[in-house]
């Protein structure tokens, strides 16, 4: 693909407006739809995916340094989305079979278990609410996002072990606020 007046303009830091974008995702958008589209199991994400690679370009395109061509940085970026997305949606999907089962998905519950579970999902998210926000914000995006401590850190302005530091006193909390619930 041949270099643009736009890939030249972000490799050299020069400001660049939103035609000169709207021209480099027309240049670079079906290379990397087709990168996600085999990187992702469901196809129906990939535009997602596509679109949150750009936002995330387009935020960041101030920190491009040129070490590397444009259509791979991109490529990166997409790469890193996709890491997430993909890490996100097996949390999810493991939180919705943990709600499942506590709520009698599929199978007969008896009420008292039913009550149980509805308390101590109330008593874990009150726990969160309670927190002081830093721990919060920490615990959420690594455990519920799936970012890593240090996408985590970057994200809080903290540093990963500081993160990871919040983080393991969250699921202390959460620990004993969930044992103390279900006796």
């Amino acid at each position: 693909m041949p270099y643009s007046h736009t890939d030249f303009a972000l490799s050299q830091n020069l400001p660049v407006d939103g035609r000169a974008f709207a021209d480099w995702f027309s240049r670079h958008e079906r290379t990397l739809t087709r990168f996600i589209y085999r990187q992702v199991p469901c196809t129906m994400d990939v535009e997602d995916i596509l679109q949150a690679t750009f936002v995330r370009a387009i935020r960041g395109y101030s920190k491009f340094d040129g070490r590397s061509a444009v259509a791979t940085w991109l490529m990166g970026i997409a790469a890193n989305v996709v890491r997430h997305h993909v890490r996100s949606k097996v949390r999810r999907q493991r939180l919705e079979h943990h709600l499942q089962m506590a709520f009698g998905g599929g199978r007969e519950t008896h009420l008292t278990e039913h009550i149980q579970a509805k308390r101590s999902l109330a008593a874990a998210n009150d726990a969160l609410q309670k927190l002081d926000s830093d721990k919060r914000q920490a615990f959420v995006l690594c455990e519920l996002e799936g970012l890593t401590a240090r996408e985590a850190a970057r994200t809080l302005g903290a540093t990963e072990t500081t993160v990871w530091k919040r983080v393991s006193d969250t699921r202390k909390i959460l620990r004993r606020v969930l044992l103390e619930n279900s006796l």
